[in-house]
C-alpha cells in the first residue's frame, strides 16, 4: 500500500481517482487546490502525488516547482485535460515523473503509478543490497492487505533490500504488496516485521522476487541488525 496524494479542483476527478486507488489497496489524500496540497505533501510526506496541471489558486506547474523544493525526490504525475508537447516540456523540466492526460482509461492511470511506485527507493536499495550480501535463510512471510492476511509462503534469500518467496498467492511482476516477516533469531518469539510496500519484481513457478521500498523505521533497523548479525556469523 502506497500514500497517494491527488490535487485538483474538480471534485469529480478527485473522487474517480479516489476510489480507483483505494480499490487497488492504496491510502489516498485529496486536495483541491495547490495551497491545500502543499500543506498535506508537507504533513503527509506521501509516496507520490498527482498533480493537476491548471490548479486556480497558484498553477500546477509552480505547486510542481514547491514540491520538489521540498523534496528534490518527490516522484510527481502531472495529468492535463489537454496535453501539448510545450506543458509536457514544462513538467519534465521541473522533474516531474510522468505526463498524462485526463481523458485516458483508467488502467493507464494505474499502469502509470505502478511504474512510478517501482522508482521508490531504488537508489538505497541498490546501495544496501551493495553492502549487505543475501543470505539463504528461510523464514515465514505472509502477504496483507487492509490488515487482513490473503496469503502466506516462505521467505529465503534475504537482503536488506528484499527476498526470494515460495507461495502460492496470486501476485504478478509490477504488483504492491504489504508484508509481515517473521524473523527467527532463537532467542524470543518470532514477531512481525513489517514492509509497508514491496515491489513484485519477477515471478516464476509459484516463486517471486520482492523488493522491499517502504518499512516502519522501527521495523527498518530491526531488519538491518538482523541482516548484519546474519553477515558476522555467517562462515
Amino acid at each position: 500500500m502506497a500514500k497517494i496524494l491527488v490535487i485538483d479542483d474538480e471534485i469529480g476527478i478527485l473522487d474517480l481517482i479516489d476510489n480507483v486507488l483505494h480499490h487497488k489497496g492504496h491510502e489516498v489524500v485529496l486536495a483541491v487546490n495547490g495551497r491545500t496540497g502543499l500543506k498535506l505533501f508537507q504533513q503527509e510526506r506521501p509516496h507520490v502525488t498527482i498533480l493537476d496541471f491548471i490548479i486556480p489558486d497558484m498553477g500546477g506547474m509552480a505547486v510542481l516547482r514547491e514540491i520538489r523544493t521540498l523534496d528534490p525526490n518527490a516522484l510527481v504525475i502531472i495529468l492535463t485535460g489537454f496535453g501539448t508537447e510545450e506543458r509536457e516540456r514544462q513538467a519534465r523540466k521541473l522533474g516531474a515523473a510522468e505526463f498524462l492526460e485526463k481523458g485516458l482509461a483508467l488502467d493507464t492511470l494505474g499502469a502509470t503509478l505502478d511504474r512510478v511506485l517501482t522508482r521508490i527507493g531504488r537508489t538505497m536499495m541498490v546501495d544496501e543490497r551493495r553492502q549487505f550480501p543475501r543470505f539463504l535463510i528461510q523464514f515465514p512471510i505472509s502477504f496483507v492487505r487492509d490488515g487482513v492476511m490473503i496469503g502466506d509462503g516462505t521467505g529465503c534469500d534475504l537482503s536488506a533490500g528484499g527476498c526470494t518467496v515460495a507461495s502460492q498467492t496470486n501476485v504478478r511482476t509490477g504488483d504492491h504488496v504489504e508484508l509481515q516477516l517473521y524473523l527467527l533469531d532463537h532467542q524470543e518469539l518470532p514477531t512481525p516485521l513489517m514492509v509497508e510496500i514491496a515491489a513484485v519484481r519477477w515471478t516464476i513457478q509459484q516463486q517471486c522476487g520482492l523488493e522491499f521500498i517502504s518499512l516502519p523505521s522501527g521495523d527498518k533497523k530491526r531488519l538491518l541488525q538482523y541482516v548484519e548479525t546474519l553477515q558476522t556469523t555467517s562462515p
